[in-house]
């Protein structure tokens, strides 16, 4: 795999995962390059450029403009179509944490009539990390629109998507690294809304209830599942773009390996 290349965001990344992925590249003979990335800026910064055999981590950020700018290249495992709850939802259906949920907009969801203590799970629809999904009361849902979108805000409108719901109690919930349809490494990431990280807490019905879904529908070859243990069953939470997902304690190196045996064989 000497021809492969990870591209990596040196700021804003969590100094454990930076390490570990530096020494995965070093580990496996892979040629790695570092970058910093301004937030929020559209720029993408200067690195040797080959859309074959580039591989990227870092921010949602250096995601999205690399995505909109380069073509889509081989080492960007990403389509804005695909990584949305609403197309979840559609393609797992009750196998969904928020099956229940409905996708609406800022503006909708905050004209409604509702107790202003009622409690609602919200998080945005696309997979953009432009605001944490939590549970708020409807009045704070109402304050946190307002606050948004009263300035010239061009990542929140008026028209921002997003999966509103009822909130439920999460026993556990787990994070899995995915490629080609199976689970490469796993991390219990969150106990009982508390963090807990653990690659040793990763019960095997878990592993086969992913590699269950991902035989029904894939958003690509490359990704990330969050997986909830909800009333004795397990849900998927959400999926996410392997590019700029955090590790917590996964096996780094399994998914540095997995991810550049994938690009190496397509190019």
């Amino acid at each position: 795999m000497n021809k492969i290349r990870w591209v990596i965001q040196q700021n804003l990344i969590a100094e454990k995962d930076l390490a570990e992925v530096r020494a995965a590249c070093t580990g496996s003979g892979i040629t790695f390059e570092e970058i910093t990335v301004i937030p929020f800026s559209p720029e993408i910064p200067e690195f040797s450029r080959d859309e074959k055999t580039n591989i990227y981590y870092g921010s949602t950020t250096l995601m999205y403009n690399i995505y909109r700018q380069m073509d889509k290249p081989r080492g960007l495992f990403f389509d804005e179509h695909a990584f949305t709850s609403a197309n979840y939802i559609a393609q797992w259906k009750e196998h969904m944490l928020n099956y229940g949920a409905k996708i609406t907009t800022f503006r909708e969801f905050s004209a409604e009539t509702h107790p202003p203590e009622s409690l609602w799970f919200m998080r945005p629809d696309a997979d953009d990390k432009s605001f944490n999904g939590d549970v708020f009361t409807f009045a704070a849902i109402q304050q946190f629109i307002a606050n948004a979108t009263k300035f010239d805000n061009v990542i929140l409108t008026e028209d921002t998507r997003i999966l509103v719901g009822p909130p439920y109690s999460i026993e556990k919930e787990w994070r899995n690294y995915i490629v080609n349809g199976k689970v490469i490494a796993s991390s219990l990431y969150r106990s009982n809304g508390r963090l807990n990280k653990s690659r040793h807490d990763v019960p095997e019905e878990m592993i086969r209830f992913a590699e269950d879904r991902c035989r029904e529908y894939m958003p690509h070859p490359v990704f990330a599942m969050d997986i909830a243990l909800c009333g004795g069953q397990y849900y998927i939470i959400e999926c996410g773009c392997l590019n700029s997902v955090g590790f917590y304690d996964a096996d780094i190196p399994a998914i540095v390996k997995a991810v550049s045996e994938y690009v190496a064989a397509k190019h």
